[in-house]
């Protein structure tokens, strides 16, 4: 074995029983003995203190670090698992990311306490098969077991989770004590609503200002009325997830009563919302929340932050204002004005006809660049195909052996989920093959044109491009002075170089600006 060759290790457990019997170093001991069999020293090491569960492993972050770390470092060609449930506890999983390992990095899994998993041969394959099937059964009545569990103990009156708010862990396993300090807090709070001595915005300022607040950060409205309306502070338990129990008998001691939590919820309940929260992906209303900053209330709370919604003038519904404010001093701005101020920065920098010529030649290498990787897009998928196909012959095979009697169903169901990703993978790989010259001549046009007419183009771009665009641009993003004027304080090389080539105007512009990082 070339002396070049290297490798990385996981080692994985599953209960916090595993790590306190060694388990973690029995692991580590069996895959350092296979390092030194494969004569490729181990240069990396991944633990956690959870193994995997099918169903979440694309998306987890120990794989993807070594699938990263691989790519980057040509030399590593073995990735060392102790055995096949502390690697995956999924057939379908597992064998995904052994072929993604090995396409796309060039990385065999291998397996330190089940040598002949190893080979090659059909006999390997079944077998490996059957080691995963098992660790997936396994893991399947692990669940269902701590869920059976879980639904016991909230039957019992007992709450197995984290504590809620105004609670701590207590001395008995899954009944919470009250809090010393947040607990008589939120109680006084809650009291107080459901006797109508103070309405809910009023019970939320005066919990603020408590003791609750001392080492957590204030609550807004929307946690207020959920933790408010929680039956679980009247001494009920309700869980809808997986497990579904409603027990008003629950062992911990409640802050009120359960006729003071009715009447509570009957009062959120005729209380309306005014506030819907943020939206996940922004507003593209207000393209500028968040990246246009009121420069006199830099230093302030919240840093001048500028944030748009739309308000009435509390008389006829039907008229809305939509406005930016600052989150700081308050300041009113009309959204029209400042979305107009904002696009005058963008017709300040006009691209000139050098630096359209010079953006055209960067589009195209940009072109070129993701063409190639379509290529090499497509090189992938056909690997992945092929290496599918070959799998599914080889469970197919397998299928039609009568020793394999007992597992011929699972056989079957696997290989048409195999086929199922072959479809797939042909489907995307059409998509990618149908890219031409007409695709790139329209991606020219379109860039060109759009970028002719930023200003303009920019607040019809979502709030994620928006956000994009502005730092490709203007770095610093938008600021509002005093007097209410737009400015921005650094603009990108992008610009500088568009505007300045071949054109006396432009560069008298770009002085204009507080510019930095030149």
């Amino acid at each position: 074995m070339s002396k070049n060759v290297l490798a990385i290790a996981t080692c994985r457990v599953s209960t916090p029983e595993q790590v306190t019997n060694n388990s973690l170093s029995r692991q580590q001991d069996n895959v350092i003995k296979a390092s030194s069999e494969l004569g490729a020293p181990i240069v990396k090491y991944w633990s956690g203190h959870m193994s995997s569960k099918s169903g979440t492993n694309v998306k987890r972050k120990d794989i993807k670090e070594m699938l990263d770390f691989c790519k980057k470092n040509k030399r590593v060609k073995y990735l060392i698992v102790d055995e096949p449930d502390r690697f995956m506890r999924s057939i379908k999983e597992a064998s995904y990311f052994e072929v993604l390992f090995e396409v796309e990095a060039g990385v065999k899994i291998w397996y330190a306490s089940d040598p002949e998993l190893n080979k090659d041969d059909m006999g390997a394959k079944l077998l490996k098969f059957s080691k995963y099937f098992t660790a997936e059964g396994s893991n399947d009545e692990r669940i269902s077991k701590s869920i059976s569990g879980q639904n016991t103990a909230l039957k019992s009156g007992r709450y197995p989770f984290n504590p809620k708010r105004g609670y701590m862990r207590g001395r008995q396993s899954g009944i919470p004590e009250i809090h010393p300090v947040r607990g008589p807090a939120l109680k006084r709070v809650l009291i107080r609503i459901a006797e109508h001595k103070v309405m809910p915005t009023q019970a939320l300022i005066e919990l603020n200002k408590s003791d609750y607040t001392l080492e957590r950060a204030p609550l807004k409205m929307d946690k207020f009325r959920a933790i408010a309306t929680d039956g679980f502070y009247a001494g009920i338990i309700d869980v809808n997830k997986q497990v579904k129990v409603h027990n008003e008998a629950g062992l911990h001691d409640p802050l009120i009563s359960i006729e003071q939590h009715k009447e509570i919820v009957r009062i959120f309940t005729n209380k309306r919302k005014y506030q819907s929260g943020p939206r996940k992906n922004g507003n593209p209303e207000y393209l500028l929340n968040t990246i246009t900053t009121h420069t006199p209330c830099h230093d302030q709370k919240n840093k001048g932050k500028l944030v748009g919604f739309n308000h009435t003038n509390g008389k006829n519904p039907n008229i809305i204002y939509k406005r930016y404010k600052c989150r700081s001093c308050g300041l009113y701005m009309n959204r029209d004005e400042l979305h107009a101020k904002v696009a005058q920065q963008f017709a300040k920098y006009l691209v000139t006809k050098g630096g359209a010529n010079d953006f055209l030649d960067a589009l195209d290498i940009v072109w070129k660049q993701k063409d190639a990787q379509t290529k090499q897009d497509c090189v992938r998928l056909n690997q992945k195909i092929r290496t599918k196909k070959q799998d599914v012959s080889s469970r197919a095979l397998a299928a039609v052996d009568p020793s394999n009697a007992l597992v011929k169903d699972e056989l079957m169901a696997y290989i048409e989920e195999i086929k199922q990703e072959i479809a797939e993978h042909e489907d995307e790989l059409e998509i990618l093959s149908q890219k031409s010259d007409d695709d790139r001549r329209q991606f020219m046009e379109f860039a060109l044109n759009f970028v002719n007419d930023i200003g303009k183009n920019f607040f019809s771009l979502t709030p994620d491009h928006a956000k994009k665009c502005k730092q490709i641009l203007f770095p610093g993003g938008f600021h509002v002075d005093e007097n209410e004027n737009v400015f921005t304080p650094e603009i990108s090389p992008l610009i500088r170089l568009a505007a300045n080539k071949k054109d006396a105007q432009a560069s008298d512009l770009v002085q204009m600006v507080r510019v930095r990082r030149l």
